[in-house]
C-alpha cells in the first residue's frame, strides 16, 4: 500500500529542528502523542513524506516491521519545511537505544533493537497565533455574558 499524494502531506522524521518551521509565519504549535492507528488514518488521508538520514534506514525498517506503517525508506535525507499547505510533522521518538552526543548511532545490534521502543508525537502549526485566539475567546465570552444578561433581565411592568 502506498499513501496518496495530496499536496498536504504529513512529514515524519526522527528529529525536529527550528529550520523545519521557517516556512510558517506567526502561529501556534500544538503537540500531542498519537497512536499508530491515528497515524495510519492521517497518512491515508493526507499522504506522508519521510525525512530520514540513510543511516536511519534500519530504524525505519524496525518501525515498519513493528507498526506496519509502510513508510517509504528514502535513499537520501529529504530536507523538509512546514508551509501553509504542509502543517503537520510527526516525530518518531526512540527510547532504549544508546546515543552519542544526544544523537542516535548509525548502527545497532539486533539485541539493541529488541530493547528499543517507539512513540509518535504530532506537531501541528495553526495559522492563528495563540494570543489572537485568546483575545477572540475573551470577546466571545463577553458577548455571551451580555446576551445572557439581556435575556434574563427583569423588566418593570
Amino acid at each position: 500500500m502506498s499513501y496518496p499524494q495530496t499536496g498536504k502531506e504529513v512529514f515524519i522524521s526522527f528529529s525536529i529542528s527550528n529550520t523545519m518551521f521557517s516556512g510558517i509565519g506567526k502561529g501556534t504549535i500544538t503537540r500531542e502523542e498519537v497512536s499508530v492507528d491515528y497515524l495510519k488514518e492521517l497518512f491515508e488521508k493526507y499522504g506522508v513524506i519521510v525525512s530520514a538520514k540513510p543511516e536511519q534506514r534500519r530504524l525505519l525498517e524496525e518501525v515498519n516491521e513493528s507498526y506496519d506503517l509502510k513508510l517509504e525508506i528514502p535513499e537520501n535525507l529529504r530536507i523538509i519545511h512546514l508551509s501553509e499547505k504542509n502543517r503537520r510533522i510527526v516525530v518518531i521518538s526512540v527510547q532504549g537505544l544508546k546515543r552519542e552526543n544526544g544523537s542516535l548511532l548509525p548502527e545497532y545490534t539486533e539485541k539493541e533493537f529488541q530493547e528499543a521502543s517507539f512513540s509518535f508525537v504530532k506537531y501541528y502549526v495553526q495559522s492563528r497565533h495563540y494570543d489572537e485566539l485568546l483575545a477572540e475567546n475573551a470577546k466571545l465570552k463577553r458577548d455571551l455574558e451580555m446576551e445572557v444578561a439581556w435575556r434574563t433581565r427583569e423588566c418593570d411592568i
